[in-house]
């Protein structure tokens, strides 16, 4: 196998990690897995990452920046919030399907791990989801598209966890139908109304 530059080595590293995170979980799966798979050993691993834990930290940041950027390109053009979250929630079994691996180890380490670096990453990614679905549903509140009695922050974690809950669903038991999710979308949005 031809040697590979630092960045391709890296990235390598992180898709093998990835299928080995998602298949066996977190905390299951070894260092010394992940360099076998990979075809290296485990001191070239460690060139790249000093732990399994900034593996782990690396795919979760992969997965959340393309998430924010699809979902700010997605909207872009769309000034109505009760459309954009409309919009969002129609994107997401795709988005979903597209990052089945990354959304395994995710979700496999939310439910299992007690790793603290592991869980403050997890944290942060859905911190960043509240506050960039709060911020849609303020200013829907201002326009009055969005009832104003209705915190902001609870409303950002019911989409988080209806999300989180569709992903589980959908990834490890069945697919729901387009017609189930447009009505679960629907609901929610009836909820927020104004």
């Amino acid at each position: 196998m031809p040697r590979l530059k630092a960045a391709q080595r890296r990235e390598q590293l992180i898709d093998v990690a990835t299928k080995l995170f998602a298949l066996g979980g977190f905390d299951a799966t070894t260092t010394a897995a992940i360099a076998s798979a990979a075809g290296v050993t485990e001191p070239i691993l460690y060139r790249h990452f000093k732990s399994k834990q900034e593996l782990f930290v690396a795919i979760v940041e992969e997965v959340s920046n393309a998430t924010m950027d699809h979902w700010r390109e997605l909207i872009a053009a769309e000034s109505e919030p009760r459309e954009q979250l409309r919009m969002i929630c129609d994107a997401l079994p795709p988005h979903i399907k597209r990052f089945e691996d990354e959304y395994h180890v995710l979700h496999g380490a939310l439910s299992m791990s007690r790793d603290k670096k592991v869980l403050a990453v997890i944290r942060e990614h859905y911190e960043q989801i509240e506050k960039f679905f709060m911020d849609i549903i303020q200013h829907g509140q201002k326009l009055g598209s969005f009832r104003r009695d209705i915190n902001a922050q609870s409303a950002a974690w019911q989409l988080i966890t209806t999300g989180i809950g569709y992903a589980m669903i959908s990834l490890n038991l069945q697919n729901l139908d387009k017609q189930m999710i447009n009505e679960m979308i629907s609901a929610i949005l009836r909820g927020l109304k104004a």
